[in-house]
């Protein structure tokens, strides 16, 4: 069964990551799971793209529409980048779903969360966020390992 997940990234990256998600669209892969992403940029009352930091309160439309996201996708999957580490937004989503699934998971939390450095970014820093029991240990490129850790329950 399929595996409700958000996936965080940098949008620097967003060739590889609609890459990554087309996988899953594969039937010759077995990497499977329910993207509760956002497919579309938040927009202001003028109909433009809301791109404030999440610590500015205009924001907060996105941020809420985030954390909408999240109380449907029971795991958070982080694709590293180049850059992903100094990003704003990634930072903030790993706190945010870390602190919103703590009550569900309690101890087990850090088992709902996972990093993956993509293609060519084996050697890119993790955001900081992951660090410190917050998630489950980062992995390099390995859609087949991502997906066994998918159909892992993270309460068991």
């Amino acid at each position: 069964m399929a595996t409700n997940v958000f996936v965080s990234y940098d949008h620097d990256d967003q060739n590889q990551v609609n890459g990554f998600k087309a996988l899953k669209d594969n039937p010759n892969h077995p990497l499977d799971f329910h993207d509760h992403s956002l497919k579309e940029p938040v927009l202001d009352k003028a109909g433009k793209p809301i791109k404030y930091p999440p610590n500015d309160p205009r924001s907060q439309p996105v941020r809420d529409e985030i954390k909408a996201k999240f109380d449907r996708a029971s795991k958070l999957v982080v694709l590293i980048g180049e850059r992903t580490n100094t990003s704003d937004w990634v930072e903030w989503e790993i706190n945010t779903f870390f602190t919103m699934k703590l009550a569900l998971s309690k101890q087990n939390t850090w088992k709902r969360i996972r990093g993956m450095k993509l293609k060519g970014s084996d050697n890119a820093a993790v955001p900081h966020a992951l660090m410190n029991g917050r998630s489950t240990k980062p992995m390099v490129w390995d859609p087949d390992g991502l997906d066994k850790w998918l159909e892992q329950n993270p309460d068991g």
